[in-house]
């Protein structure tokens, strides 16, 4: 095994959007780089390199402000973070890589391809986004940047996303909620421009019971593609990759594309 750091830069540091520990395959055939929803955390892919097995260098992108980055401040500007998960992923992005990304990292694995593409670097194989709206289309089904705490906590709880656990501890909510609040900051300020084809094969995944996107929504993704492009029906809800992370492991792992 080999852990991050080996296969990051020459100097030997880890990059601190990625977790010390994560150990990848020594003989992975490719890279899936994975990027959490708003509120959440890089802990919700821990499964998934076992589940993919030692073909996939599962990489799951921790951002600030959470777990063991959470002394570290939240970005609250999408442009901003982008800027440095691009200069930290940058070293990793030199071979055979695909992208995942669920709700918000559905929006920051889209503007990585984007500028990958637009700068003349290597794209990804293959770039797959989940529960998240085209980022063409208005935030018309996000909480709003004016919401209280409350009504941000009944938001993110009628989606699935508030354990039972976190709503009786009083410490736990609030700390819950200023995360959601600042990661809403970060949807809010991603810059909305005309859908631009790009050239990398698109995979939509999207759940029955998701308010934030339609299976008929998620259709509207194809513009964002000049390659082939699909979509995946799951069951579930908004939460879907930790719902059915069977159902949803499966369909990854016939989509990754096995590099030679």
């Amino acid at each position: 095994m080999t852990t991050v750091d080996d296969r990051a830069s020459g100097a030997g540091t880890v990059p601190p959007c990625l977790l010390p520990w994560q150990r990848l395959p020594d003989r992975a055939a490719i890279r899936l780089l994975c990027f959490h929803h708003a509120g959440g955390a890089a802990s919700s892919f821990a499964p998934w390199q076992a589940a993919l097995g030692p073909d996939i260098a599962v990489v799951p992108v921790q951002l600030p402000g959470r777990e063991r980055r959470v002394r570290q401040p939240r970005f609250r500007d999408f442009g901003r973070l982008l800027d440095e998960l691009d200069e930290q992923l940058d070293p990793l992005l030199d071979g055979h890589y695909t992208l995942y990304g669920h709700s918000l990292g559905g929006l920051i694995a889209h503007e990585l391809t984007r500028r990958r593409v637009a700068t003349g670097r290597r794209a990804p194989e293959l770039l797959m986004v989940g529960a998240c709206a085209p980022p063409h289309l208005p935030h018309s089904a996000v909480a709003p940047e004016n919401a209280t705490d409350t009504q941000l906590m009944s938001w993110m709880r009628e989606l699935g996303g508030v354990p039972d656990s976190v709503v009786r501890h009083p410490e736990w909510l609030r700390r819950s909620v200023e995360l959601l609040r600042d990661d809403l900051s970060l949807v809010h300020s991603h810059p909305r421009r005309p859908a631009e084809p790009l050239p990398v094969p698109l995979r939509v995944l999207a759940a029955e019971s998701d308010p934030l996107l339609t299976p008929a929504r998620a259709q509207e993704w194809a513009r964002h593609t000049s390659y082939d492009f699909r979509t995946h029906i799951l069951p579930g809800g908004h939460f879907f990759h930790r719902e059915h992370p069977e159902a949803t492991l499966r369909v990854i792992s016939r989509l990754l594309p096995v590099a030679t």
